[in-house]
């Protein structure tokens, strides 16, 4: 029975994984609660569970949203602005549909994460639960022990103001690449000219150091700005006889950029684009969370 437990477990890894990242916006985090998961998993009678992955994705949502809101608390204090923890792309749920990969790539990007975050745990979890694990609100409430109705209506409230953002950031993958591959280039020659053509008039840069690195203490916006900050950093780097390293990666399901210093890992950057600019520029420097690129 061993054996098979751990066969069943592993079958669904990779669902329970996906789910506890998005509710927490962090593959440590989430780790923990997949972990505390398998740990309830290995003492249940399996024999007497008919669906499986219903109750792993219910026992791992619940362990979620507890540690959602001490991760809450945690965020109020956290110094500088809060960024997700990158997470790779081969450690996502990947599909043979590419409309569904795309779809599914989507709900991983650091815009949405974002925005999750402005929810209630309710409205995330069950928005979560039914768009993209296809839970049924009876599941649902059974999960967040509400009505079935109170679950439908923080699901349609959280849709309501993913959409609002989703609809204002329409592009293409390969639009997408093209201005990272621009804005790579740009950067590279400490060009604010070149990155001023690249980015939108209101386009923001968010960066995460955590308090441990140096960062941006609040979000950055404005094309002159922005480009002027870049350049300047970059050049400092040079004068400083700082190496600097741009290695394309896809991580949270789109190319991002990482940045070596001296070979070693500072920043993992990744951007949204809209009609055919830079809308927002998201770098992660905390080096708490580049642990899971290297």
């Amino acid at each position: 029975m061993s054996d098979k437990r751990t066969e069943i477990f592993e079958l669904h890894r990779k669902t329970i994984e996906g789910l506890a990242y998005r509710m927490l916006g962090s593959l440590t985090e989430a780790y923990d609660a997949v972990q505390e998961t398998y740990l309830k998993w290995h003492h249940a009678d399996v024999s007497a569970i008919e669906r499986p992955r219903a109750w792993l994705i219910t026992v791992c949502s619940r362990i979620s949203l507890n540690q959602l809101q001490s991760a809450r608390k945690q965020r109020e204090l956290y110094v500088g602005e809060w960024l997700p923890e990158p997470l790779p792309d081969e450690l996502t749920r990947q599909t043979a549909d590419p409309a569904q990969q795309t779809e599914l790539n989507d709900t991983l990007s650091f815009a949405l994460l974002l925005t999750l975050e402005k929810l209630s745990p309710q409205e995330r979890a069950a928005f979560l639960l039914h768009d993209i694990f296809e839970l049924s609100f009876a599941d649902i409430a059974h999960v967040l022990g509400k009505s079935a109705v109170q679950c439908r209506q923080w699901a349609t409230r959280a849709r309501k103001r993913i959409r609002q953002h989703s609809q204002r950031f329409i592009t293409t993958p390969q639009m997408h690449n093209a201005l990272l591959e621009g804005f790579i280039d740009a950067t590279q020659q400490h060009d604010a000219d070149k990155l001023i053509a690249l980015l939108a008039n209101d386009v923001e840069l968010y960066s995460d150091g955590g308090g441990k690195v140096a960062a941006l203490a609040e979000v950055l916006r404005g094309a002159a700005d922005v480009a002027g900050f870049l350049a300047g950093v970059f050049a400092a780097y040079q004068q400083n006889g700082i190496e600097i390293c741009f290695q394309p990666q896809r991580f949270n399901g789109s190319l991002g950029v990482l940045v070596f210093e001296n070979n070693q890992l500072a920043t993992a950057i990744t951007i949204e684009t809209h009609a055919g600019r830079i809308q927002h520029i998201y770098a992660v420097r905390n080096p708490d969370k580049l642990k899971g690129l290297h």
